[in-house]
This record gives structure tokens, sequence and C-alpha cells, in this order.
């Protein structure tokens, strides 16, 4: 009998080996460094998103004119992630364009947005923040952050049939990926311009639309009930994730849903969005 009770608690004993490096697979102890520099083991959960990268791959180097590609490996479980370098050499936009102060409250997003070629100047010496931005741009935008995949498929729009156009690709990825919507009359309107909610709807769609958090609403606006009722949702997740702001006027603060987008505007909502993804270097 000893000897089967010792075999049964080696079978056993395996079975647990087993569990564990499965379970290792997942979680594991990882070298670190803290800040005297002392290596201390440290725990990565790679199930609840906490993985361990290695330092990166470049795998398309950045250029003057075009950003570039580094591929992250998680040392325990192998999953990748892809982010986006900047341009390589990009001088301060206050200096590349006339209307971009140095001291401008957006000069930083913009900064952002060119650095990583998500919006380029309306000139080589105007980006033109206070102009309105139209449903075009923010797809092609919206589609250059995807790193512009092939598109194969055909334009559901009827006013969108020019293939030659520079926003089709765009605008065909932005309806099959369900970031835009078209109008009843079954148009897209592309040269239309976009508004505040419009963006915002825009910008909570490529999120995926995620469930709006518990106890957030839009009752710090003087403005809210002008918010329509499309768009409530994804205005209330762009305010609770910091993307859109409010305008103070008279004491109050106002959301203008029904504004036109600038150029300023969209450059500081798409950097806040993408702050939020580790999507850049």
């Amino acid at each position: 009998m000893k000897w089967q009770k010792r075999l049964m608690s080696l079978v056993l004993a395996g079975c647990m080996s087993v569990s564990l490096l499965a379970t290792a697979a997942m979680a594991a102890d990882v070298p670190a460094e803290d800040e005297q520099g002392t290596t201390v083991e440290t725990t990565v959960d790679c199930a609840a998103g906490a993985h361990a990268w290695d330092a990166g791959k470049v795998t398309v180097e950045p250029t003057e004119t075009t950003t570039g590609v580094k591929v992250y490996t998680c040392k325990i479980c192998g999953e990748t992630k892809t982010v986006r370098l900047p341009k390589k050499t990009v001088k301060p936009v206050s200096e590349i364009f006339t209307d971009v102060p140095a001291a401008s409250w957006y000069v930083s997003f913009v900064q952002y947005v060119y650095s990583y070629g998500l919006m380029d100047g309306t000139s080589a010496t105007t980006f033109a923040p206070k102009a309105p931005l139209t449903r075009a741009m923010v797809a092609q935008i919206l589609y250059a952050q995807a790193y512009k995949p092939e598109v194969t498929s055909e334009s559901v729009f009827s006013d969108v049939t020019n293939t030659e156009a520079w926003y089709y690709d765009a605008v065909v990825w932005a309806s099959e990926n369900k970031v835009v919507a078209g109008y009843p009359d079954g148009t897209f309107q592309p040269k239309g311009n976009v508004t505040r909610e419009e963006l915002a709807m825009m910008l909570y769609a490529r999120e995926g639309k995620p469930q709006i958090v518990g106890g957030w609403s839009l009752k710090a606006f003087a403005d809210a009930d002008k918010v329509q009722g499309w768009a409530k949702d994804a205005v209330i997740w762009a305010y609770q994730n910091g993307i859109i702001a409010g305008t103070p006027k008279d004491g109050e603060l106002y959301i203008n849903p029904q504004g036109n987008a600038t150029r300023a505007e969209a450059a500081t909502m798409l950097s806040k969005y993408l702050a939020l993804k580790d999507w850049a270097d």
C-alpha cells in the first residue's frame, strides 16, 4: 500500500506541476530594476493585461516625411503590440505654420497629429486651425491612424463614387468598420462640416462604443439638452475620458454639440483619444 500511495503522490505532484506551468505562461515573476538599479522580482499577469514587453523592434524606419512602426513582444505570453514612431526630424509646428503661434492653446496637439502623420497642413505654411473639419477629413484621419489597410470593397454611398478621390478608400474603410454612417438619403456628404457631437460619435464608434461608466452625465453643461439622442452616449464617453471639454461663458460651461469642429479642436480630441490607447511610442 505504501508504494501505491507514493505513486499517487507523484502523479498528483506531476499534475500540479503541469497546472503551475500553465499558469506561469500567463503570470510570472520577471526581473526588473528599482530606482537604485537593484534587480527585483515583479509579478506580471498577462491575463489581466499586464504584459512584460521586450525592448521592441523597429520594423519600419521613420523618415523626415513618414512615420515608422515598432513592434513589442511580451516575454511571457508572446503577444505583440504595434506602436507608431514619429517622423524622424520634425521642427516645431510654430516654425512650420504661420498660423500656429507657439503660445496657442492647441500648439502641442497640432504638433502631435503632425508628427505622427495624422493631419497635414492646408498648405506648406498654414494649418488653418480655425477652419472647420469635413466628414471626409475625419474619415481620412482615422484611416491613417489604422495604418491605411487595403480596401477591396466598394462605397455604399451615392455621393462617394469617384475611386480616385483622396478620401474614397478612407470613407469605404470607415463605413465597413462602422466608424461612420451615412444619411437617410444614402449620401455621406464628404464635404459637409463635422459637428462636435459627430466627431465624438466617430471616435466613440472607432473605440467600439464601450459601455458608459455609471454616474456620468452631461449636467455640468448648460446646453446639455442640445445633444441629440443618437450622440448622447458618445459625448458622455468623450467627456468622461477627457477627450472633449466645454467652453466657459458667463459663468457656465457649454459643450456646443452642433457647432462645427475646427481643425484645432479635432487635433486636440484626436490627441487625447490616442493617448488612452498606447498607440504611439
